[in-house]
């Protein structure tokens, strides 16, 4: 079992400069497709603290039984009273995608800047709209192929394209990833870190440059 890690500001003194919060998809408690992308994350910026964290799609309730989304964004909401301004990265994964979503329509506007990501996410019950707390927000997914596997977010409801969004790019699950795999649904680090198709940057440069420009103005 993968646990939640929460957010929390770290000890000593030392204001970390962004936070970067991931929310894994269905069954990511057991199988940790986003859990080892948190625990293996590295930043986004060289040379800038940051803190991270990790959260089941539900906010660790059951579900559509006891969804607690609003816990995530209530964690989201004390640390940036505690740190005003501080930028956050969302990065969610299928269902975690569309948990990301709705933690930032539950954040509301007029907080701390706000970059969402998603990697090929997934809901029905959820929408797929703009929150109006993001300034900025990167959408990929699996176009096709993907394998069996694929039939979890193809029966969930894959979003796809998000007209939301201000990047939106596929992946192939017929495409090699930099390490020599196919893209899958199930593997989304390489939905992280790589370019998409169409020469688009990767979502991880993409909230690199946006990070950038908000922490230097």
């Amino acid at each position: 079992m993968h646990p939640q890690r929460m957010l929390n500001t770290p000890s000593g003194g030392v204001s970390p400069d962004y936070a970067a919060v991931f929310i894994g998809g269905f069954g990511d408690g057991l199988t940790g497709c986003l859990s080892r992308v948190e625990r293996r994350f590295s930043g986004f910026l060289p040379g800038r603290r940051h803190v991270s964290a990790y959260y089941h799609w539900d906010g660790g309730g059951l579900g559509i039984f006891l969804d607690r989304c609003g816990r995530i964004a209530g964690d989201l909401r004390r640390v940036q009273e505690l740190l005003p301004g501080m930028p956050v990265v969302l990065v969610g994964h299928s269902y975690g995608g569309s948990c990301a979503v709705e933690v930032a329509r539950r954040l509301g506007e007029g907080i701390a800047p706000l970059c969402l990501l998603t990697i090929d996410a997934v809901a029905r019950r959820q929408g797929s709209e703009r929150p109006g707390a993001v300034d900025w927000w990167g959408n990929v997914w699996l176009s096709e192929g993907g394998g069996l596997m694929d039939v979890v977010p193809r029966v969930g409801g894959r979003w796809g394209d998000c007209s939301g969004a201000n990047m939106n790019a596929a992946f192939s699950g017929y495409s090699l990833d930099g390490s020599g795999h196919l893209y899958s649904h199930r593997r989304p680090a390489p939905m992280l870190y790589d370019p998409a198709e169409g020469g688009a940057p990767s979502l991880h440069e993409a909230a690199s440059a946006w990070l950038e420009g908000k922490l230097d103005c």
